[in-house]
């Protein structure tokens, strides 16, 4: 049971967004803009924290503590970071544990406390550290132990991570209300935002919403200072533990308050380093950083965007204040701070924002607003100029009663497909939004805030399958649309001439009496005189079938073909009919492209890496089990292995990939994946990589890491 269901999932805007503060929905870009690059810098800074015993510590140098180490891997999930050493952080937990009383103590050896005992267990459930009795104990733990307001605090939320109750909520609920004002308030003069903001969670947790919600709004409303932030001291200094405690109210009864000057707060936090301070003069620290990246999270949320925009794999389309890649009318379309917005008085035409290059196949992520819900805009792809202003072709449309649906814009003049249901579901008219866009082929997708909108095939021969992207600003009265974390990922479109050229092509060869199609890369500057390495590579379930070209456009193919000169091998790309168990057809077909490849081009032997994400994962463990002589590394993504063939692999290389929001069996199968072959290894390199925070997509990561790339180019076959 989740006691925070009802309360805090952004979908659900229904307790008052009409309440929210005026300026949120005023374009106002005085906070600096969430960058991946100014992610990977504050990820660096906490995952720099991890010492060699597996613990965080709460400032570089120091020894590690049980908070500091919960703390820093929440913080690494909310800004997408990894962490360096998972199966020492799991040690490190674990051994902070009493065994004795159930609880846990802030570090190894210590005397358990109510408030570690809490954070021990959301930092066992952060790394999946699946133990029934560890639960329990911490349960009858905390049922004995806890006696005040903030053992009340810290041990719901506690539970909360592991989706727990305790018998004693009617006595903690007693201990919270004991400090209710009359009003329905909590705590007086400069506290009583922080204090009103730390009951108000406590009891949503435990089941209990306010009885006024405007009466708490009002009073946390109002305790928000002019530097953005909130502070429980009388000189007016705001801090971010305090900021926390107020936002996390605001969070689970999904209302907002100016989101823009917290942010203005939050930044002004932050260090060289890309940790952050708690307060003003304070040093940067562990603790700082949590309340700032989690607060952060919140602030995007509460207004509809994404709790993290996943950058790996994509090129951004936005060069900072600038319309750079772009044409159009400068009096009606700006770059500010990493957004484009469009914004007009009144116009008796429509008018466009024209990007300069042209796309085939792609997936386009873009963040909009359109200001008040008023108005209609929208994205065009595989589009071109028409005229002055306009353009024709798709449109993903924005505005009341076209909302998720796939235009024809000044082509066929008519809505291709209407949104579906389910997604305009998932809309939110005044606030931000998402689409995701794919076109492969003839195959067109419109994902609205996850949820699809629309699948298109197109049967028109004749309708361009390539084109530009265009953003719209339609005729008519006032508008102002705003678009950011506008990024897309090209897809390659393999050709069938010229094979030995560097470049995607697909091939054709012999299997089993039929003809099987597959795409081989050949590597910039390849002339068939130097043998280069090979990368074998195995699909997912999705790109199964026969046309040879879908397994290119998934995981490694649009890694490479974003930065070609980077990846210096031929790449192999086999489709599976089926699946890749070592002892299938596909599988054979598969070493039988391989084959044709070591036949035609000029390759090293010794250098030949098996790779494969999720299905392509688990087949990448089998067939390099089942032919270890054949390969010098194997890199298996999000894929599912057998420990007991561990020592079939000992004198391959091996680098795993996961995201620890992908299912729990295919994170835990992996670590014991790589514990048996640490157990087996004969000295060859094995690596295990952990996304935080990252689902089933661990690919675009894993292909886009320079590293890996170095990491199988270093590689050679043992028995070469």
């Amino acid at each position: 049971m989740s006691i925070q269901t009802d309360f805090n999932r952004i979908g659900r805007v229904s307790i008052g967004l009409a309440v929210m503060g005026a300026g949120i929905f005023a374009a106002s870009f005085s906070a600096r803009a969430n960058t991946p690059e100014r992610y990977a810098k504050t990820a660096s800074f906490v995952a720099g924290l991890q010492n060699r015993d597996g613990g965080f510590a709460a400032r570089p140098g120091e020894p590690s503590t049980l908070g500091a180490t919960s703390s820093a891997l929440r913080s690494l999930r909310h800004i997408g970071g990894s962490v360096r050493n998972v199966s020492g952080a799991i040690e490190y937990v674990k051994s902070c544990r009493d065994a004795a009383t159930g609880g846990f103590a802030p570090k190894p050896g210590g005397a358990a406390d109510v408030r570690s005992t809490a954070v021990g267990l959301m930092a066992a459930v952060e790394l999946l550290i699946a133990d029934e009795s560890l639960r329990k104990g911490v349960i009858d733990y905390l049922d004995k132990n806890v006696k005040t307001f903030e053992d009340v605090r810290i041990a719901v939320a506690g539970l909360e991570s592991a989706k727990g109750v305790s018998p004693r909520f009617a006595d903690w609920i007693a201990i919270v209300e004991s400090g209710r004002n009359p009003s329905g308030t909590f705590g007086s003069g400069a506290n009583e935002a922080r204090a009103t903001g730390g009951s108000v969670v406590a009891l949503l947790r435990m089941g209990k919403a306010p009885a006024d919600p405007s009466v708490v709004l009002a009073a946390m409303r109002s305790g928000q200072r002019r530097d953005g932030g909130w502070g429980s001291a009388e000189d007016g200094a705001s801090d971010l533990e305090t900021t926390y405690r107020v936002m996390r109210a605001f969070y689970m009864l999904t209302e907002a308050p100016n989101i823009d000057a917290l942010r203005g707060f939050v930044d002004s936090l932050e260090g060289e380093n890309g940790g952050y301070a708690v307060k003003k003069g304070a040093t940067v620290d562990q603790a700082g950083t949590y309340f700032a990246t989690i607060i952060l999270r919140w602030a995007r949320e509460l207004e509809g965007e994404p709790a993290l925009v996943e950058t790996a794999g994509f090129t951004s389309l936005v060069a900072g204040n600038d319309l750079t890649g772009w044409e159009g009318d400068s009096t009606i379309w700006k770059a500010i701070n990493g957004s484009i917005v469009g914004k007009t008085l009144k116009l008796d035409h429509n008018d466009f924002l024209a990007s300069r290059a042209t796309y085939g196949d792609f997936i386009l992520k873009a963040t909009f607003r359109l200001k008040d819900g008023a108005g209609n805009s929208g994205i065009m792809f595989r589009a071109r100029r028409q005229g002055a202003h306009e353009m024709s072709g798709y449109q993903a449309d924005i505005g009341e009663n076209y909302w998720g649906s796939l235009y024809d814009e000044s082509r066929r003049n008519k809505t291709l497909v209407a949104a579906a249901e389910p997604a305009l579901k998932k809309l939110h008219k005044t606030l931000w939004n998402q689409y995701l866009i794919r076109a492969i082929g003839d195959d067109v997708r419109l994902s609205l805030n996850g949820v699809e909108s629309v699948h298109y095939v197109e049967k028109d021969g004749a309708i361009a399958r390539s084109g530009a992207l265009g953003l719209q600003v339609h005729a008519g009265g006032p508008t102002e649309v705003e678009f950011k974390d506008l990024y897309i990922q090209k897809l390659p479109t393999p050709t069938t001439d010229r094979s030995n050229a560097p470049g995607f092509h697909v091939r054709t060869h012999k299997f089993a009496n039929e003809e099987r199609k597959y795409v081989v890369y050949a590597p910039e500057g390849y002339d068939a005189t130097v043998p280069v390495p090979v990368v074998l590579f195995l699909h997912g379930s999705g790109e199964r079938g026969s046309d040879g070209i879908v397994p290119s456009q998934v995981g490694l193919g649009p890694a490479i073909a974003a930065r070609p000169s980077a990846f210096p091998f031929l790449a192999v790309f086999p489709q599976a009919r089926r699946t890749w168990a070592a002892d299938s057809d596909d599988a054979r077909a598969a070493l039988a492209a391989l084959d044709d490849v070591e036949a035609y081009y000029v390759v090293d032997p010794r250098r030949v890496v098996l790779t494969g994400l999720s299905m392509g994962g688990r087949g990448a463990w089998e067939i390099a089990s089942a032919h270890p002589e054949r390969f010098a590394a194997v890199v298996p993504v999000c894929g599912m292995g057998k420990p007991e063939d561990a020592g079939k692999l000992k004198d391959l290389a091996v680098w795993g990939f996961v995201g620890d929001a992908d299912r729990a069996q295919t994170v835990l199968n992996l670590r014991s994946m790589i514990a048996a072959l640490r157990s087996n290894s004969s000295g060859a390199e094995v690596r295990v990589t952990e996304y935080r925070g990252v689902g089933h997509n661990s690919w675009d990561r894993a292909y886009g890491d320079p590293e890996l790339i170095r990491f199988m180019l270093a590689q050679r076959q043992p028995k070469h």
